[in-house]
């Protein structure tokens, strides 16, 4: 059988985001020439890892030691972060053509949300955005994508060639490739329409990209 499941990236996939959360980095710190480097330096090393773990990693950078201390600032920091984040995601463009595609393909495939995103504010942008009755599951933070996409397997009782993943990060790929899964990459030539048409039957090799 072709595919059944589409499991979507969140962040740079659905929606314009990803230079949104790139930006808030720079807003919680002084804007100076001690910090703007290393905020750099961090992001173009794990920017597709979790916030509690990039802010952790700026945090030490910075000389902050591995304590009590370190937890408390990462916490008050993130908490910076997420309000920043999700109030931005809330309201920003979608990737041209998401939600039509969504629409379309729900009552046909068993559509999914797989993010580094924190689960709960990952499904409050979604219910925001009146996107979650698309999908069958959202998955955040600190659910593992490639953990998460052996559990849909698990759950919708699939092959693994069955469950498309489709996202813009390296994580993405890395996941499917794990999982043994086609992967669609979202990069700056793609079109929500690439998408319909390998649903409308192109051979899997055609179409997975990246």
């Amino acid at each position: 059988m072709g595919i059944q499941v589409i499991v979507f990236d969140f962040d740079g996939t659905l929606i314009d985001s990803n230079q949104l959360k790139y930006d808030a980095y720079f807003k919680l710190f002084p804007d100076d020439d001690r910090h703007a480097p290393i905020i750099r330096v961090v992001l173009s090393e794990i920017f597709e890892q979790s916030r509690y773990v990039i802010l952790k990693e700026i945090l030490l950078r910075l000389g902050y030691r591995r304590d009590a201390l370190l937890r408390e600032k990462v916490k008050e920091l993130a908490g910076f972060y997420n309000a920043i984040v999700v109030a931005g995601a809330k309201t920003c463009p979608e990737k041209a053509g998401a939600e039509e595609a969504l629409r379309k393909f729900s009552p046909a495939y068993g559509l999914y949300v797989s993010s580094t995103t924190p689960d709960a504010n990952l499904k409050e942008i979604i219910r925001f955005r009146k996107w979650d009755g698309y999908f069958r599951a959202m998955f955040g933070w600190p659910n593992e994508k490639h953990e998460t996409l052996r559990r849909i397997i698990a759950l919708e009782g699939l092959k693994n060639a069955q469950v498309l993943v489709v996202g813009d990060g390296e994580s993405d790929r890395e996941s499917a490739m794990k999982s043994g899964c086609p992967f669609l990459f979202v990069n700056e030539q793609f079109r929500f329409e690439d998408l319909g048409n390998a649903m409308d039957g192109l051979c899997i090799s055609n179409w997975t990209k990246g």
